[in-house]
């Protein structure tokens, strides 16, 4: 049997939490340079973050390594600035909706990110009661790739929308985008220009939403009406912004194509705050 194969057949993937019986093995490895090695909780989630294909490749020198990610809990919702890819550096995230519906874990991408030898997953199986789930590994990694692809947006664009920061962060203030149903994607014509004062930037501004939400809750809907309208009006008044209101909309998630994902941007508040 390869050595992949084991791994696979113990259980690992992304989103696996490493159990507490575990825990002393890694204890060595849950360090960085002149600290202290982290202390794991008993509540505390030490979720492997490496993609699946990574975890289970056949051979142990072609990936002799896996990345966990300690995540801890917190009170509350998930936070305004932390959660739904507003940053960067924080994420706050419900790891399970069906087995822990009301657990929001937080993170770090860089200080609670940790390396550890991937031949101790050949011995040992993950904890048998908690794993993310696909929304949440999703969420995870795409947190991890913005961090190196988020969009480089125009400084003077950054800089006419920046007081209107608070405003729009309100506007996004649902369960909709905290639970991660919603997302706001913009097209910029002017991507790559840093226009003088007197010049406007053009924008198309699209809520997609989850299809089973769309369809499911008619007050949902309603919600997410509003916060676009909120959203939109906020923008349109930044001084040398001008949204297309033709262009857009709020849209069910299976009627937004491939090209108009290829065409627009993720809004996360990282953009405005790239020079900080």
């Amino acid at each position: 049997m390869a050595f992949g194969d084991d791994v696979a057949q113990h259980g690992w993937r992304t989103g696996s939490v490493i159990a507490a019986e575990m825990l002393p093995l890694l204890q060595p490895y849950l360090i960085r340079h002149d600290q202290q090695p982290a202390l794991v909780a008993a509540d505390d989630w030490l979720v492997v973050v490496s993609q699946t294909c990574d975890i289970v490749v056949s051979k142990l020198d072609a990936e002799p390594l896996v990345e966990v990610l300690l995540c801890k809990p917190i009170l509350g919702k998930p936070r305004k600035g932390r959660r739904n890819l507003e940053s960067t550096r924080h994420l706050d995230f419900r790891p399970n909706r069906e087995t822990h519906a009301d657990l929001v874990l937080t993170a770090h991408a860089v200080a609670d990110r940790y390396l550890i030898p991937r031949n101790l997953l050949s011995t040992n199986v993950p904890d048998q009661a908690r794993c993310l789930d696909n929304i949440s590994s999703s969420r995870v990694l795409a947190w991890y790739a913005l961090r190196a692809g988020r969009p480089s947006w125009p400084n003077n664009f950054c800089d006419r929308i920046r007081n209107a920061t608070d405003a729009l962060k309100d506007a996004l203030d649902l369960d909709l985008f905290a639970e991660d149903n919603s997302e706001v994607r913009v097209a910029i014509a002017e991507k790559n220009q840093e226009l003088r004062d007197g010049e406007a930037y053009h924008l198309a501004v699209y809520f997609v939403v989850d299809e089973d939400t769309w369809n499911g809750d008619l007050d949902d809907r309603k919600a997410i009406n509003a916060a676009f309208a909120k959203f939109v009006s906020e923008l349109d008044a930044c001084e040398g912004i001008e949204v297309n209101q033709d262009l857009s909309g709020v849209v069910p998630g299976n009627e937004f194509s491939w090209q108009e994902t290829q065409q627009t941007d993720q809004w996360n508040f990282a953009n405005l705050s790239h020079r900080d």
